[in-house]
């Protein structure tokens, strides 16, 4: 299968996705999570459910900045930028401040980065359904 040019975009858009789908299911449902509790890269400190979120709300985002995702809705900017938000923020409250407590920053961040890869997975489905449409109409006339 050849990716083109214009779809490799929305590939990654919907690996990001599913990549959120499944931190998700890891993290709420109990199974054993396939990365350690506290990864790092090197010094840095890498949480899956803060930085995949954050990471599919920075793609969205550059996608509605350089219309590179055609067709993208007001709510997509909105979710991205809100998804973004809570990682950097969860990220800087678990990792750079000094308080103590109880942490749910990464359960808000998560629920947001669900909603925003529901709704790409959406769009995307909706786009082919489309397109298949068009296809068949072609055909048979």
């Amino acid at each position: 299968m050849r990716i083109g040019r214009r779809s490799l975009p929305r590939v990654i858009d919907y690996a990001l996705a599913v990549v959120v789908v499944a931190v998700a299911v890891w993290t709420f449902t109990g199974v054993p999570e396939p990365y350690p509790a506290r990864p790092t890269l090197g010094s840095v400190p890498v949480n899956p459910e803060l930085v995949v979120p954050g990471l599919l709300g920075l793609v969205m985002l550059s996608r509605l900045i350089t219309d590179e995702f055609s067709g993208a809705t007001p709510i997509v900017g909105v979710l991205g930028s809100l998804t973004l938000f809570l990682a950097t923020m969860s990220m800087y409250i678990l990792y750079a401040a000094e308080a103590g407590g109880v942490f749910v920053g990464g359960a808000f961040t998560l629920l947001s980065g669900i909603v925003l890869a529901a709704v790409v997975l959406l769009q995307g489905a909706v786009r082919t359904g489309r397109r298949w449409r068009r296809t068949a109409d072609v055909s048979v006339q």
